[in-house]
C-alpha cells in the first residue's frame, strides 16, 4: 500500500526578507493560487503584482506528506461510525490529527459498535448527574487512528 503524497512547494517574493513558505498543492499553479490567497490579504497587491514579485515556486519533494490510502475496513463501517472516528482524530482538514478522544453518553449505540470494533478503548468513565445517563472518554486505538488518517482530504479546501 503506497498510499496518497500531499505535493510540497517552497514559494518566495523578491525583496522580502522572510523565509520561504511552504504550500501543499497538486500542482504549482494551486500553490501561487494558495499562496497569493495567503499573502493577498495582508500585502494588499493584485495578481499582476504578485507574479511580478514572486521569486520563485519549486517542488519540495523531501517536505511532502505522505498519507495512507483509504482503510479497508472503512467500507464496512455505518457513516454514523465512521463520523465518530473521524470526529475525535479532528476531522478530515488540516487539523486532522490533532486529537485522539471522544466524549459521549454511556448510552450511545454507535461509540458502543465503534468500541466493538476495536477503533476506540475506554479512557474514562464519568458518572452522570442530575438522573442523566454515564458519559464515557473514548480514546483511539492505532486501527482507529488509521481509519480516520485514511479519510483525511489529500488537498483541504482551507489551509488558514
Amino acid at each position: 500500500m503506497e498510499g496518497r503524497i500531499r505535493k510540497a512547494y517552497s514559494l518566495a517574493m523578491r525583496d522580502h526578507e522572510r523565509e520561504p513558505s511552504i504550500v501543499y498543492a497538486p500542482n504549482a499553479s494551486k500553490a501561487k493560487s494558495e499562496f497569493y490567497s495567503s499573502v493577498s490579504d495582508v500585502w494588499d497587491i493584485s495578481w499582476r503584482v504578485f507574479l511580478r514579485d514572486l521569486a520563485w515556486c519549486r517542488r519540495e519533494p523531501d517536505r511532502d506528506q505522505k498519507l495512507p490510502d483509504r482503510h479497508p475496513l472503512t467500507a464496512s463501517l455505518a457513516p454514523g461510525i465512521l463520523h465518530c472516528v473521524v470526529h475525535a482524530h479532528g476531522g478530515k482538514g488540516l487539523k486532522a490529527g490533532y486529537r485522539d478522544h471522544f466524549y459521549a453518553p454511556d448510552d450511545d449505540w454507535e461509540m458502543k459498535a465503534a468500541f466493538y470494533h476495536g477503533l476506540f478503548d475506554v479512557h474514562r468513565k464519568d458518572r452522570g448527574r442530575d438522573g442523566r445517563c454515564d458519559m464515557v472518554m473514548y480514546a483511539l486505538t492505532p486501527l482507529g487512528r488509521n481509519v480516520a488518517d485514511g479519510e483525511c482530504e489529500t488537498y483541504p479546501r482551507a489551509w488558514s
